[in-house]
């Protein structure tokens, strides 16, 4: 009966260490395993994009047309526009008139650490909250001739001071996707057709979808509800697809770009970093980023060396949002899901080529280089999971006989 017992226990025994050390083994490969999987984009490339850019905005300070767009793409990159740039113009850009400059006035006070609710503007205490609140009709729409653009950024202010009507909206924004997938703004028409000279108007019969502002959708219903919006999110990422060659959109241009692929980066970065997006051979990425002029800092959008506030503003938000996550997040306060991309040491950084003339064929040929470098350690990581998956399955065959022979 003792030596039952005394071999029941070293049976048990046997059985305990064979499992805890197979445990161990089977989680030291999943950590590897992890790692090994890691982006393959050169994200130093974008690191340095974004020095260079956030370098140009603390020497040139921030434009009088884009006066909003640059401080909230300077805050995208990491900057601190308070500390770093005169705002002292701030509460004069916002036109209480117009539901997109309330709405980027909303946001940029929040990234400024200013009250919305409470700001001076042209004399008078205004409440931009409640002014954005109140032009939101029951149907979650801000107005019948204003378009999901205006739309979107109304949803991306609503979201920033975690408004009551944030759901509203983008369950509106959400069911008011066209059918081929995107989202859109109105068209132009002339005044009078039969008059060449006659003025251009909102042309409401015309639902244009583009890619810009099916960009935006993305970004704001990922922040809505991810989970929630992911039908139409999913539309909205088949649409940018379906209209993908060089770039996204009709002509390949900066802006496109950016808003794209900011959309892209905050539904789910890694998809982007790793090239689910990549078309021809080329990240999206490298073809926004090969509109920046390197020299400069900032970004061209018709010929190389030109100096495109528009195109700069775009291209930055757009940069930071895949470094850090989306400026909407730093606006409300809380922690992004993406954490800060940081640089790879002892691996050269590269910045895209960028085309030497105005030629079309040079533009073509030079622009948009693919990246194919892996981060440091990559290979490794793989040579050692393969080792590992060696290892244990030795170890295992031990312990099993180890096992039979006291059993």
């Amino acid at each position: 009966m003792g030596q039952l017992q005394y071999t029941r226990g070293k049976n048990m025994k046997m059985k305990k260490i064979i499992c805890s050390l197979m445990i161990s083994v089977l989680c030291f490969m999943t950590a590897i395993s992890g790692v090994s999987a890691a982006n393959t984009y050169d994200t130093n490339k974008l690191l340095d994009a974004s020095e260079k850019v956030k370098a140009y905005y603390k020497e040139n300070g921030l434009s009088d047309a884009n006066y909003l767009d640059d401080i909230i793409a300077y805050e995208a990159l990491g900057g601190e526009a308070e500390d770093d740039l005169d705002i002292s113009k701030f509460e004069s850009q916002i036109y209480v008139s117009s539901v997109g400059s309330i709405s980027k006035g909303i946001i940029v006070a929040k990234l400024l650490k200013k009250d919305p609710t409470n700001l001076i503007i042209n004399g008078s205490q205004v409440n931009l909250v409640s002014e954005l609140e109140n032009k939101v009709d029951d149907n979650g729409c801000f107005g019948a001739y204003e378009g999901n653009n205006i739309d979107i950024w109304g949803l991306l202010a609503l979201e920033t001071v975690s408004s009551s009507k944030t759901e509203l909206v983008a369950n509106h924004i959400s069911n008011d996707i066209n059918p081929d997938g995107g989202f859109w703004n109105f068209g132009w028409k002339q005044e009078n057709p039969d008059d060449p000279n006659s003025s251009w108007v909102i042309d409401t019969d015309s639902k244009l979808s583009t890619c810009d502002v099916t960009g935006w959708g993305i970004e704001a219903l990922s922040i809505a509800g991810k989970n929630k919006y992911s039908s139409t999110i999913q539309k909205a990422i088949q649409y940018l697809k379906d209209n993908q060659n060089e770039g996204f959109g009709y002509s390949v241009n900066p802006d496109t770009q950016a808003c794209a692929v900011e959309g892209l980066s905050v539904y789910n970065r890694e998809s982007l970093l790793n090239g689910d997006y990549d078309k021809n051979n080329k990240n999206p990425i490298d073809v926004l980023l090969s509109f920046q002029n390197i020299d400069k800092g900032n970004f061209w959008y018709y010929e190389l060396g030109e100096d495109n506030d528009y195109a700069t503003q775009d291209a930055a938000r757009a940069i930071g949002t895949i470094v850090n996550g989306s400026v909407i997040y730093k606006a409300k306060g809380t922690k992004s899901p993406d954490a800060t991309l940081t640089r790879v040491e002892n691996k050269p950084s590269t910045n895209p080529t960028q085309p030497t003339d105005n030629s079309q064929d040079n533009k073509e040929n030079k622009t948009n280089k693919k990246t194919t470098s892996v981060k440091t350690g990559d290979e490794t990581n793989i040579v050692i999971f393969a080792s590992l998956s060696m290892v244990s399955g030795g170890l295992f065959l031990v312990l099993r006989k180890e096992y039979e022979r006291v059993h």
